[in-house]
């Protein structure tokens, strides 16, 4: 996969023919744009409908009403509160149960969204959609490493039937899917490739290409290696068992420096800490993140009281 990247092509088999998929840059994605522009502007002209006058006549009908498009924002904007409210988030358990809300929203988002893709139906922005996804394949198949052979022309791609439509398009999204970000930062944090940190910050040292001239997966490894980079030097004593995780790493990344801050302010003169809601788990990342060796877990003191704690025993715990 890094040998791929750093190339910028995938070598597949088509048709029992060797082929080679491009990496996209920034340039073709310009160049799609205009072609998704072109094709709306064909559709409007022939007489398609808009998804704006497609949702009229489905708010008439009653199949897709002002109620639904609301849930949808509703949904999006509390995706995003919790997102912002989880980045101010400094217990693990806390974490992961802000996680676990907001992947239950975002099914729901998507499955909201399925259901008005599959009524709106053919519109402008579908038509142009799709003649862009097959501009996009044509733009990625080629006989040679230097890209100046294309597999297809848009006139014998047109002329397919749908069983090579399809061998084609099973091949490049396969291809597309190995170069996800979650599978992009995964590779970030594989041991063999530690040693490229220390040049992520010039890509003419990385990959011997200006940043104009990267691909699309190009900049995206550059852009997680710098991330993942800085989160190494600036936490110490990173749990083994999360270091090859990216999304954990992000989370006690983000609630590092917080834990630092709350121990700072709460610590007294012979360091004892109290933290309200905290698991052992969270204590135990705490010390980790922060150094402070003894920490209180109001739930293990309790159990010591029979259950209970009493006011004088909470600041007592506080140190007051």
């Amino acid at each position: 996969m890094f040998r791929d990247i750093s190339r910028g092509y995938t070598t597949a088999k088509l048709f029992d023919t060797e082929v080679y998929v491009k990496h996209l840059t920034t340039h073709d994605q310009v160049d799609l744009e205009e072609i998704k522009d072109k094709y709306y502007s064909e559709a409007e002209f022939r007489g398609a409908p808009t998804e704006k006058d497609m949702l009229a006549v489905l708010k008439d009908s009653g199949d897709w009403v002002e109620e639904d498009e609301k849930e949808i924002e509703e949904i999006k904007n509390f995706i995003d509160i919790l997102r912002s409210q989880k980045s101010h988030l400094l217990l693990k358990s806390k974490i992961d149960q802000q996680n676990e809300l907001i992947s239950k929203e975002e099914l729901k988002l998507t499955i909201k969204l399925n259901e008005k893709k599959q009524l709106l139906g053919a519109t402008c922005e579908k038509y142009a959609e799709e003649r862009a996804n097959d501009s996009y394949i044509i733009k990625s198949f080629f006989y040679d490493t230097k890209f100046e052979e294309p597999v297809f022309t848009e006139e014998l791609y047109a002329d397919l039937d749908n069983q090579h439509l399809s061998q084609i398009i099973a091949v490049y999204n396969e291809s597309f899917k190995t170069y996800s970000e979650e599978h992009i930062k995964k590779l970030v944090l594989e041991d063999f490739y530690f040693v490229y940190f220390p040049f992520a910050e010039d890509s003419l040292r990385f990959f011997g290409l200006p940043v104009c001239a990267l691909t699309y997966n190009q900049i995206k490894l550059i852009v997680f290696t710098r991330i993942f980079k800085s989160i190494f030097e600036n936490n110490d004593n990173i749990p083994e068992s999360i270091k090859n995780d990216p999304d954990a790493l992000i989370d006690y990344a983000n609630s590092a420096e917080k834990a630092k801050e709350k121990m700072r302010d709460i610590e007294d003169k012979d360091g004892a800490t109290t933290l309200f809601g905290a698991t052992k788990e969270d204590i135990d990342q705490i010390k980790q993140q922060t150094g402070v060796g003894k920490s209180v877990s109001l739930r293990d003191e309790a159990v010591k009281k029979g259950g209970k704690l009493s006011m004088d025993d909470l600041m007592k715990l506080s140190g007051q």
